[in-house]
């Protein structure tokens, strides 16, 4: 058994797909030789491709200057430059940026901003966080008392607090919620569009809009963790632009560093910044982590945020986007496959005839024929999706596309007699 302790894993019996000694664009370099083709972006935070060498130069270059600087008392340009670069492609009056390490901390900094901020108000009767049904927001204790609760949180039931769990993108039950309690709601935290961890649900605009009017109508702070959605995974930069609104609060981490370094990021309104400004030390925001606004990790972003413009990202997102959507007719048409979905460049669909959720055994198969065929996947249970870094030429997107293509059909034809999960 291998000592390292890997991340949402059973360890008895595992053993990891390889080990990994190169990586370069979109592909995974091992060390028996074999060469794999990162079609989730390493957990989605590969953006731009591995070990780019605008990034690989601003950390290095970084590194040689100045490597960590306590954010309490200095301030340095690599974070300077990042809050500029965030402040002018953030949506609206999101205007003023904290760090931390990871989307679960972003999201724990938003949350108790918030409960803080409406206390500052005078809101004590406010008691309530609300949520989507089956969201996901993090593995911290504050992040998995607004998420679904599932296999994951069951073990730590007793340490989370309460929350309001509404349909997920259902405008009418939001508001008939906060009509009647929106009195009680300190903040409404949404995954806008995408609900990522949950198999890639799909939400609309449209309805993501109706929602947003009906928390804030209430007195409730609205907060957008796009710490998936974020950095144009949606087609924009960010997934709250295509329902035309301004969070008080937004959550940001995964490409932020564009896949190079963890780092967390919370932006807030001017309005939500203005209420901890006071005469006593205790009216202040008083959190923070010992690598808040890494140098090295703010270089690496400052960097990434360059190649949106030197590279076309969005345009390139959008380009494989419609790679993708292409192929969606001929999966739709395949026995066993539901629900062919895309936002921007996310791919992804459902197999059926299994228990469904996170622990139906159906992606391993198609997993398992992907790897044979150079293409790494992770499947959320039943659901069989793609997120690839946006360095992807046509030629690799087509490649990719045919790959998932011929594993799905060859895992539904080969599935045991029970139709229930796949032979392996």
């Amino acid at each position: 058994m291998t000592a390292i302790w890997h991340p949402f894993t059973q360890l008895k019996g595992f053993a990891p797909i390889g080990r990994v000694v190169r990586a370069s664009g979109a592909h995974l370099h091992l060390s028996d030789g074999r060469v794999l083709l990162d079609g989730i972006a390493s957990w989605w935070v590969n953006l731009h491709g591995h070990s780019h060498p605008a990034l690989v130069k601003a950390i290095s270059e970084q590194a040689a200057a100045f490597d960590q600087v306590i954010l309490a008392d200095f301030t340095h340009q690599p974070a300077e430059d990042l809050t500029a670069g965030l402040v002018k492609v953030l949506p609206g009056s999101l205007d003023h940026v904290f760090y931390s390490d990871d989307g679960s901390t972003s999201v724990e900094v938003a949350l108790k901003m918030a409960w803080q901020a409406q206390g500052i108000l005078g809101e004590t009767k406010r008691h309530r966080f609300v949520a989507f049904e089956g969201g996901y927001h993090g593995d911290t204790l504050g992040a998995m008392s607004v998420g679904a609760r599932d296999v994951f949180t069951a073990p730590f039931d007793n340490l989370l607090r309460e929350a309001t769990f509404l349909p997920w993108d259902d405008p009418e039950a939001a508001e008939a919620f906060f009509a009647e309690h929106g009195h009680e709601v300190v903040a409404m935290i949404v995954e806008p569009l995408m609900q990522g961890a949950n198999g890639m649900q799909v939400g609309s605009p449209d309805n993501l809009r109706r929602i947003f009017e009906a928390a804030k109508k209430a007195g409730a702070f609205f907060i957008a963790d796009e710490v998936a959605t974020g950095f144009g995974r949606t087609g924009t930069m960010w997934a709250v632009e295509q329902a035309g609104i301004v969070p008080d609060l937004l959550c940001m981490s995964k490409a932020i560093t564009g896949g190079t370094l963890a780092m967390g990021a919370t932006a807030c309104t001017s309005e939500l910044f203005d209420l901890f400004l006071g005469d006593r030390k205790q009216d202040g925001f008083l959190h923070g982590h010992s690598y808040t606004g890494n140098p090295i990790c703010c270089a690496a972003a400052v960097a990434s945020l360059k190649l949106y413009e030197t590279e076309g990202t969005l345009d390139r997102i959008g380009a494989i986007g419609e790679i993708m959507a292409s192929y969606a007719d001929r999966f739709a048409a395949l026995p066993g496959v539901a629900d062919v979905r895309r936002l921007g460049a996310m791919f992804a669909f459902d197999l059926t005839g299994g228990p469904g959720g996170y622990l139906d055994p159906a992606g391993k198969r198609v997993q398992a024929l992907c790897l044979e065929q150079g293409l790494y996947i992770r499947p959320l249970g039943n659901v069989i999706y793609l997120m690839p870094p946006v360095c992807l030429t046509d030629d690799e997107c087509h490649d990719m596309m045919q790959v998932l293509l011929r594993s799905t059909e060859t895992a539904l034809l080969t599935r045991d007699v029970s139709g229930m999960s796949p032979a392996t």
